[in-house]
């Protein structure tokens, strides 16, 4: 498959119908973000992980980051114990990831400074989510079709609109919107935001997605989104087209689980 292809797949596991979707969009000559869904034997029974990370650096430095998290949270499942509560699995897997990045980026000059966000769930089929991220790759729960945002952007914008310093909208024009203040990489260790409070009801979904989706589409566009889709597959198709279609200056990527019957 050329490098610049769309790239979509599809599972229907233990009740939770997953889709996902990623594209270089029509600037970037590389696609950076890297996407994970692990679902049925490639998990602990009955449940999903999955993840959305989007890489940074230069020499394509930044598909090595990405790439390295997500393999990263995949090795987890087999180094955590079973019995480990699900935040300690994300947790453990994302502070891997930054230390195998940090001392590959110090191991080699064309790799110096690469790092990576990360947005991961772990998800039962009862519906119940726990959502671990560091960065601006973002978590959406849709709750009876309406989207909210579930996670934090670590970044020196949302830090001025939490200090009241800037408004939610001065921050989507700034300049210094995409200025990460936490990702994996960047230091020997980094804080793991865990978020536990989210549970899906029959047709409810939960959404990862990088910045280059978000950068287009706000909440009201998931929605919407979501609410048209016949299927998670769907959902993150369109999801990754719309942001192409509206200006694609950086890689599109999206997961979208939907608890179904």
């Amino acid at each position: 498959m050329p490098e610049d292809a769309p790239v979509s797949t599809h599972s229907n596991v233990n009740g939770l119908d997953i889709g996902m979707a990623t594209d270089v969009g029509r600037v970037r000559e590389a696609n950076e973000d890297a996407l994970l869904v692990l679902r049925g034997d490639g998990v602990r029974a009955g449940q999903a992980l999955v993840a959305v990370a989007d890489g940074m650096g230069g020499h394509k430095a930044g598909e090595v980051a990405s790439a390295l998290a997500i393999e990263s949270l995949r090795a987890a499942l087999e180094e955590v114990d079973p019995r480990a509560a699900p935040d300690d699995l994300l947790k453990h897997g994302m502070q891997a990831g930054n230390r195998t990045i940090w001392e590959a980026a110090a191991a080699d000059i064309d790799k110096d400074g690469m790092g990576t966000t990360v947005v991961c769930a772990l998800l039962n089929s009862d519906g119940q989510a726990v959502i671990a991220n560091v960065g601006d790759s973002r978590a959406y729960s849709v709750i009876d079709g309406k989207a909210a945002l579930v996670t934090a952007d670590h970044t020196w914008v949302n830090q001025q609109v939490l200090a009241g310093q800037m408004s939610e909208r001065e921050a989507r024009v700034s300049p210094f919107r995409n200025l990460l203040t936490r990702s994996l990489g960047n230091a020997p260790q980094v804080e793991v935001d865990v978020y536990t409070e989210v549970r899906l009801g029959m047709g409810d979904a939960l959404v990862l997605v990088s910045d280059g989706v978000t950068g287009y589409l706000d909440e009201g566009d998931v929605s919407t989104v979501l609410r048209e889709a016949s299927s998670a597959q769907q959902a993150a198709e369109r999801l990754v087209e719309e942001a192409v279609q509206r200006g694609g200056a950086d890689n599109a990527t999206a997961v979208v689980v939907r608890r179904s019957r």
